[in-house]
């Protein structure tokens, strides 16, 4: 076996004193040398009321939410509770988050050490091909909100530390610990979207508060009757959270 330590996930356990919260695990140190996970909310619970996961169970119990549903993005807030997970030592928790979390203790270190640099909305969107060309046209007033909606605490848990336009990264104290170095695939999907509605529905701009208001009115009478719908990512769905996140802020309400 090698000897070899991740200097990462060391780095993270320094941090693990005694106990810390990575997205919505809490991890805390036990007697033993080794580290016990379960979900923030069942971090009182008495460890006989919480199912036992082994590491590799992690994996699939990221993959779906409490309704059986497929989780797109991991750091979404709705990860399943009722469970612990005992690890050894440093391997067994660098394997857990990255079942949990993929990639993140390695992006946090990197931005601790500098070893790694946010990329703007702007710049990750202008080198886009294909159909996701499209996101690079957004103006300051569509990409602003739709960066606001798309990473709401509701939806996301990392910190957006990417900027847009006049919109600032988020600070560490509003989200997790687990950063967003650049826009993920579930954003280039929504700013599309954006785009095409945009398109579709013309100058909003130019539109009187009126019209503004009954465009409103008409998206969340649409989002009543649909419901939200199974797949968090069909964002062209009425009653995506997202989409009507978007569609307030565009619209001023």
């Amino acid at each position: 076996m090698s000897d070899f330590e991740n200097p990462a996930i060391a780095a993270l356990a320094k941090r693990i004193d005694p106990q810390l919260t990575w997205g919505q695990v809490h991890i805390r140190r036990i007697d033993d040398g080794g580290f016990e996970l379960r979900h923030v909310v069942d971090a009182e619970a008495n460890a006989d009321a919480l199912g036992q996961a082994q590491t590799a169970d992690l994996r699939s119990l990221a993959e779906t939410n409490a309704l059986g549903q497929f989780r797109p993005l991991k750091a979404a807030p709705h990860l399943r509770s009722g469970w612990r997970c005992v690890v050894n030592d440093l391997t067994g928790l660098e394997t857990a988050l990255r079942h949990l979390y993929p990639g993140s203790v390695a992006d946090w270190h990197a931005l601790e050490l500098g070893q790694a640099q946010p990329t703007s909305y702007r710049e990750f969107t202008e080198r886009q091909t294909g159909m996701y060309r499209i996101t690079a046209k957004l103006s300051p007033g569509q990409a602003k909100p739709a960066s606001e909606a798309c990473c709401h605490s509701a939806s996301c848990l990392k910190q957006r530390r990417w900027a847009v336009d006049d919109l600032p990264a988020e600070e560490p104290a509003q989200k997790s610990a687990i950063p967003c170095l650049e826009p993920c695939a579930l954003m280039l999907e929504f700013a599309r979207g954006v785009f095409r509605f945009e398109q579709h529905n013309g100058a909003i701009d130019e539109m009187t508060p009126e019209d503004q208001r009954n465009l409103l009115m008409a998206a969340e009478l649409a989002a009543e009757q649909a419901g939200e719908p199974e797949r968090e990512a069909d964002l062209a769905a009425p009653g995506n959270p997202r989409w009507m996140r978007y569609l307030r802020l565009r619209l001023g309400s």
